[in-house]
């Protein structure tokens, strides 16, 4: 892996100056050994790294970037959207919205919901404050999904309020 990265390396660095500039700014901080100004113009030395310590800062960055998530996540305002509605065998609900925790807009990607007794629908998500555009979307047994013949709904979920619930009905198809 380290002799792919140094041909990688050397063959940025024949390229052009920029190029040079830029891979010698994204190891800048593990470089053991630097390479000299000529290196530019002509093969010289490799640029050694110390892969070990690389992949420890790497790991570090990782377990402080899921930290910081955990925390945000958990001072976000619980939302539980809530949907009575019968369907057919087969049939589920998702709730699609503009933010990562509904499906970033697309059906695929967003929550289904759960079904409980009495043909209620619920999802319960940790959602950021701000207001949101969202939709219910039905997905049908083979893979279709039907969105809901409206407007799209309006979610506002104010800052520091610890739980909201969202009651969905009028849901219409064409």
């Amino acid at each position: 892996m380290l002799a792919q990265y140094q041909r990688a390396l050397n063959q940025r660095a024949h390229t052009s100056r920029r190029a040079y500039a830029r891979c010698n700014a994204a190891v800048s901080s593990q470089v053991v050994t630097a390479p000299p100004k000529e290196f530019i113009s002509s093969p010289g030395p490799a640029v050694e790294l110390d892969v070990e310590a690389l992949q420890k800062r790497l790991e570090a960055r990782a377990k402080a970037m899921i930290q910081l998530e955990e925390q945000e996540v958990a001072s976000r305002t619980k939302v539980k959207f809530v949907l009575k509605q019968q369907i057919g065998l087969g049939e589920c609900w998702k709730v699609v919205g503009k933010v990562p925790e509904l499906g970033s807009g697309l059906p695929e990607v967003a929550p289904y919901m759960k079904w409980n007794n009495g043909d209620v629908w619920t999802y319960e998500a940790k959602v950021r404050s701000g207001t949101f555009a969202f939709k219910v979307v039905l997905r049908k047994p083979d893979g279709q999904y039907l969105w809901e013949d409206c407007k799209e709904r309006i979610l506002e979920v104010p800052f520091g309020e610890p739980e909201k619930v969202v009651e969905i009905t009028g849901v219409k198809f064409k």
